[in-house]
């Protein structure tokens, strides 16, 4: 009898635990996560903070949390699990009566993007692990991470495409910034251009004189559709990221070089849902801007690139156009001789395969990249 009487002690004690735990362990308890940094660069590493909080003096013996994150998200140290685009990242703990806990996760970025955590997935148990209990916590951690410029790139851009300020033969106004000399005061220019070393050593009044320059304006138009006549999600984009590598370059060689440029894209910005076309500015601030662009660029989602340079590009004017593209066809050829008959200086990037025969065509000029090496074939 006393025997039976232990037994259905044990059975109560059993059921009343599980039934203070299915009821409490997620009560007053907390769970946040967040990203160390809001925005880096592609390779490098950030931190994901964890913190999870018991407010209350039931303890949590066992506590699983599982981050569903991209799979170009790396966590130093865990045993991640990666199925299709997504990477599964568990993390235990134990809690004790008003405890809370910090974990710091070492990330590295493998790939550019905008990546968020918007819920994660919690399980607890009861003392003896005789069931589990479920919660899903919401969370907004957020992190860009900007595309990588295409490294020792420096020499394939040619100078003539990234210059700001050209000297000109003639312009309505001279330039006060560009001085050629110095002449002869006739009256008419205002007493600071007077240069007074001049004036002293040839006994008369000398000016500056100031050359007439024009400022060149750049389209840089990025094709992200990675086959002619074919758009969606294709395997092997490694050409494609550098196309978009050496974009990113292009907006800090022109930002360093104070040109004005604006840049296209029939890649949809997951921002808008829209084609990219940006108006024309210039500056260290708009460029990172439009990196920030190229981190939110959905190269799988693209508009065609013929409907594209009907429809937006070919209303653009510009002194220089630069088009990058993984490939080059007949479509492409024709918009750069368009352009070029217009009066446009054009070079085109490939960062793919190309024939022999697609460097005979001298209306606009034709480089070649390769991966990390990089090749110019320009037509002479």
């Amino acid at each position: 009898m006393e025997f039976v009487a232990i037994i259905f002690m044990v059975i109560v004690l059993l059921a009343v635990q599980l039934v203070l735990f299915a009821k409490n362990s997620f009560r007053h308890f907390e769970y946040t996560c967040f990203f160390t940094k809001d925005e880096v660069m592609e390779g490098e590493e950030v931190g994901l903070v964890e913190i999870v909080s018991n407010r209350k003096w039931l303890p949590l013996p066992w506590l699983k949390s599982e981050l569903s994150t991209s799979r170009w998200l790396e966590y130093a140290g865990s045993q991640s699990e990666v199925i299709g685009d997504l990477r599964y990242v568990p993390s235990f703990f134990t809690l004790k009566s008003y405890q809370r806990i910090s974990r710091t996760w070492k990330v590295k970025c493998l790939k550019r993007g905008v990546f968020e955590i918007r819920r994660v997935d919690l399980v607890s148990s009861d003392l003896l692990g005789l069931s589990s209990f479920s919660y899903t916590a919401r969370t907004n951690a957020r992190l860009t991470v900007l595309p990588r410029p295409l490294e020792n790139s420096q020499p394939v851009c040619p100078p003539q495409y990234l210059n700001g300020d050209t000297v000109v033969r003639h312009q309505l106004l001279d330039d006060p910034f560009f001085i050629a000399g110095v002449r002869e005061y006739t009256g008419f220019e205002p007493m600071n251009r007077i240069h007074w070393n001049a004036t002293a050593r040839e006994g008369r009044l000398m000016v500056f004189e100031n050359q007439y320059t024009s400022r060149k304006n750049l389209s840089i138009l990025l094709n992200v559709q990675q086959r002619p006549g074919k758009t969606g999600k294709m395997d092997g984009d490694s050409d494609l990221e550098d196309c978009i590598r050496f974009g990113a370059y292009l907006f800090g060689a022109a930002a360093q070089q104070d040109t004005p440029f604006r840049f296209l894209c029939n890649g949809l910005d997951s921002g808008t849902g829209q084609p990219v076309c940006t108006a024309e500015s210039w500056g260290t601030a708009f460029a990172l801007e439009q990196s920030r662009t190229l981190a939110r660029l959905l190269a799988d989602r693209a508009l065609e690139i013929d409907r594209f340079l009907q429809e937006d590009a070919i209303f653009q004017t510009c002194s220089q156009l630069i088009l990058v593209s993984t490939y080059i066809d007949d479509t492409l050829k024709a918009f750069a001789r368009e352009r070029a008959r217009r009066g446009v200086s054009v070079a085109v990037f490939v960062c793919g395969q190309v024939l022999p025969g697609d460097f005979e065509d001298g209306a606009y000029s034709l480089f070649v990249l390769q991966g990390s090496e990089k090749k110019e074939a320009k037509l002479q």
